[in-house]
């Protein structure tokens, strides 16, 4: 088996590798429509079966993908495979976590794999992960044709980047920032 990624840590997340008994919070998270509608890849409706799959799959590749965790379990996914991914269960919406869960998952990419920029994207419409990646400090590059497989249909989706210089740079700016109010 490949190597799996470290774990990260938030004040209020924990990011670990994925289990085999994360197969229904998966399911449960990613099976909601309201979740599924802005992913390209995930099948609708998405039961058990296609959770162990994606487990199995991850697991077996060693891909950087870590379940998002509060004190009350999984609440969703995030993933550094190729670009920055994340998806969150519907009750987790709007508390912050995916900013949160982004933000170390972008600092272990800068600082412990060294890269050079990263990417993302997000459907045309899909503007709480918009708002997420312009916080982040993503940038705009384009735009392109995506297949939307729990909409059986081609969206247009934005394309982004984030460079390590802005990376630093904002995060020198936040943190003059946060020393000024205290």
């Amino acid at each position: 088996m490949a190597a799996v990624p470290q774990t990260l840590r938030t004040p209020r997340l924990t990011l670990r590798p994925l289990r085999p008994d994360d197969r229904q919070a998966i399911a449960d998270g990613v099976g909601n429509y309201d979740v599924a509608r802005w992913l390209s890849v995930v099948p609708y409706p998405y039961g058990l079966t296609d959770a162990d799959d994606f487990i199995a799959e991850v697991r077996g590749a060693g891909k950087r993908v870590w379940a998002i965790c509060n004190d009350g379990g999984l609440v969703g996914l995030v993933g550094l495979e190729g670009q920055l991914g994340y998806w969150l269960a519907r009750p987790a919406w709007g508390q912050g976590y995916a900013s949160e869960a982004s933000g170390v998952v972008l600092w272990h990419a800068f600082t412990a794999l060294s890269a050079v920029s990263v990417e993302a994207s997000c459907f045309l419409g899909n503007d709480r992960s918009h708002r997420v990646l312009a916080a982040l400090g993503f940038v705009e590059t384009g735009r392109r044709e995506v297949t939307a497989r729990a909409l059986s249909q081609t969206v247009e989706a934005r394309t982004l980047r984030l460079s390590c210089a802005d990376w630093r740079t904002a995060r020198r700016l936040s943190l003059r920032q946060k020393s000024t109010i205290a």
